[in-house]
């Protein structure tokens, strides 16, 4: 029993036994900022009949008014204000997280980091990438650009979160996706007597200047497959590692080059034309990552936008 015999509880005691749930707090903190029912019906979209009746539960709780009403609308009491003063860093707090919370969801709290190998990176990566800061405005992105034999590694030390490449791996912790498929293509230097066919034949290429990759590489094994399927042997110039290598000394006229059709959406040589090649095997693109590691929504939005841009691809002009 309460001093003085009363049965009357003090308003500490009532609040800490008679806990108000958060949506109570939140129906409390929307009437007080909209001083009226109708406001904070609209910003709770709850019905006014449903506001009141908690309003009214609250006072039952706390065993005080909270409001006085006149023509203008609700008044609160000072009990009313001093509850608001004690509510309302709280309640903005909860906005903040759940902004914060909103932006997780996003995917824009956290850097997405990935990679690709040479060929898609000249165009394909950069426009997915393009697109995806688009559909998550707030996104922070770093893009690697790795040889091949450095994809396993980048993905399983956690590097980084995905790898999108026309080579392909088979350890067991890599996970695969293919997004889409690519044509190899000849890029030619301008005075070569091929540079004026509109399709080149495996057989036309006999005996010309050429510039191969190293042996091993996704790029040479598609050509090499190609090139013996019809008993092709060519004079092999130089030796590149990467597409831009090979196009550069293309570009200096040292030989004909055979790429990925990928390759040439990037900027190529003021001296090189493209030319598709008949029955033209194709590259498989795929997105890498490691299946042991979480990843972000983002990774599944850009093996979406990528598999959108290469379905959508442009012929050889």
């Amino acid at each position: 029993m309460a001093p003085g015999g009363s049965n009357a509880k003090p308003l500490e005691q009532a609040t800490i036994e008679g806990l108000l749930s958060l949506r109570q707090i939140e129906v409390f903190h929307a009437v007080m900022q909209a001083r009226s029912i109708t406001g904070a019906s609209k910003v709770l979209n709850v019905s006014q009949p449903s506001l009141s009746r908690t309003i009214r539960r609250i006072e039952d709780i706390l065993g005080i008014a909270l409001f006085d009403r006149d023509r203008n609308g609700l008044v609160p009491t000072s009990e009313a204000l001093e509850i608001h003063a004690e509510i309302d860093p709280l309640m903005r707090q909860l906005m903040g997280v759940g902004t914060q919370i909103g932006r997780i969801a996003r995917g824009e709290t956290a850097v997405f980091r990935t990679a690709s190998t040479a060929s898609v990176a000249r165009a394909l990566v950069p426009q997915a990438l393009r697109d995806l800061s688009v559909e998550v405005p707030g996104i922070e992105l770093f893009f690697d650009v790795l040889p091949v034999d450095q994809m396993e590694d980048y993905l399983i030390t956690g590097r980084g979160e995905a790898v999108v490449t026309i080579a392909s791996s088979d350890h067991p912790l890599i996970a695969t996706e293919h997004v889409g498929k690519a044509d190899l293509v000849a890029v030619i230097p301008k005075a070569h007597p091929l540079s004026a066919r509109t399709l080149i034949r495996a057989a036309e290429l006999e005996g010309t200047d050429f510039i191969a990759f190293a042996a091993g590489g996704a790029h040479q094994r598609v050509v090499e497959s190609f090139l013996s399927r019809g008993g092709v042997k060519v004079n092999h110039r130089a030796v590149a590692r990467f597409s831009d290598t090979a196009l550069a000394l293309a570009n200096e006229q040292m030989g004909i080059v055979l790429v990925d059709y990928l390759t040439t959406l990037g900027p190529v040589g003021g001296n090189l034309v493209i030319r598709p090649l008949e029955n033209a095997p194709q590259f498989q693109i795929s997105v890498l990552w490691n299946r042991r590691r979480p990843h972000s929504a983002n990774l599944r939005k850009l093996v979406e936008i990528l598999t959108r841009k290469l379905a959508s691809l442009p012929g050889i002009s």
